[in-house]
């Protein structure tokens, strides 16, 4: 009797365990995509509590020279810390700044928090009705309860608004920059069923090296201390939101306030601010004709009074046509234009002048 080959005995197995396979499995698709533009990075150094405004200025520069600002977007690409110029406020000291005085950080605290970071990303690149109205914000705070729905909205935000994602990393105590994923299934673009392979992070302390740099699932999990995605345990952000309604504690040692022991994002949730709806112009309410009642009698004519023939009695004035035309406008002449003030839409950069030039 003839042996069959090893071979194709194991062919023969392969194919098999082939066919066991789910097709859904053997016909997923790799999405790949990232943001990162040469030219937008800003280190914090040597300011080592500035890493929130570093990251406003880099994610607000990738912006700009990946042109995916939308309505409204105002930043220019900037890179500079700190500026000798006092009129200059977009340098890296002037957005720390702005960011304590629009934070929830308890008072003394150094840096900023997700609070800061947000308004500060709203404010420089959108204005201030982008940071004070949530229904013109562009960036937004968002805390998860796991993980992979971090990384799954971290993903999604990239995909749709092609802008660059906050990440809360250190436990809370440091700002990191997401530009870019790969995932695998559906287009995260269009769809929510894919999974996350990894995210390209950027990380505003040079000495980590992290710029630009692909991170996988695992390591994002479990990895290194530098890039691990932990939730927030930081508790010295006692303040409540003012620009969100209701009323909450930022994060203190309590799962009721809204950060503590979740994984935090700042996250864009639209393309650009949106437009403003036109007042509708009110049509005028056609006044009806009256209708006279029906059969009622005609009215009976009475006889007017005599004219008073008396000499010397004086007729009442009747008034004078001609002199009510004298004063009528002349209907040829053009009417004289009606000033009115233009609003201007260019958004000021202005911010108070009286802060530190330099990070606390």
């Amino acid at each position: 009797m003839n042996r069959a080959r090893p071979a194709f005995v194991l062919a023969a197995a392969l194919l098999l365990v082939a066919g066991m396979i789910p097709l859904s499995a053997s016909a997923s698709t790799i999405w790949r995509f990232n943001l990162y533009r040469s030219g937008s990075y800003v280190s914090q150094d040597p300011y080592y509590t500035a890493c929130t405004a570093a990251a406003v200025m880099t994610m607000l520069n990738i912006t700009d020279l990946a042109d995916t600002g939308g309505a409204g977007f105002r930043w220019t690409v900037f890179r500079t810390k700190n500026s000798p110029d006092r009129s200059v406020v977009r340098d890296m000291t002037s957005i720390l700044w702005f960011e304590r005085t629009h934070d929830t950080l308890a008072s003394g605290r150094p840096g900023s928090d997700a609070h800061g970071w947000r308004n500060a990303l709203n404010y420089y690149g959108w204005g201030w009705s982008a940071m004070t109205d949530p229904e013109m914000r562009i960036y937004d705070d968002r805390a998860y309860g796991s993980f992979d729905g971090a990384l799954k909205a971290a993903v999604v935000a990239i995909a749709r608004f092609h802008k660059p994602v906050g990440v809360l990393a250190w436990a809370g105590g440091h700002a990191q920059i997401a530009t870019g994923y790969v995932a695998t299934g559906e287009d995260p673009a269009t769809s929510d069923n894919f999974v996350v392979n990894g995210l390209w992070l950027t990380d505003p302390l040079r000495s980590n090296g992290i710029v630009n740099r692909y991170i996988n699932w695992l390591s994002l999990k479990s990895g290194d201390l530098t890039y691990r995605f932990q939730t927030y345990r930081e508790v010295d952000s006692p303040l409540d939101d003012p620009y969100t309604v209701g009323w909450r504690r930022s994060s203190v040692r309590s799962t009721s306030s809204e950060w503590y022991r979740r994984w935090v994002l700042i996250v864009p949730i639209r393309d650009g601010l949106p437009e403003a709806t036109p007042t509708p112009t009110p049509s005028p309410t056609p006044t009806p004709t009256p209708t006279p009642p029906a059969d009622s009698p005609p009215p009976d004519p009475s006889p007017s009074s005599a004219p008073d023939s008396t000499p010397g009695s004086t007729p009442s004035s009747t008034p004078d046509p001609l002199a009510s035309a004298s004063s009528t406008q002349d209907p040829s002449a053009s009417p004289s234009p009606a000033l009115s003030a233009a609003p201007s839409d260019a958004p000021s950069d202005a911010a108070p002048s009286d802060g530190p030039s330099a990070a606390p």
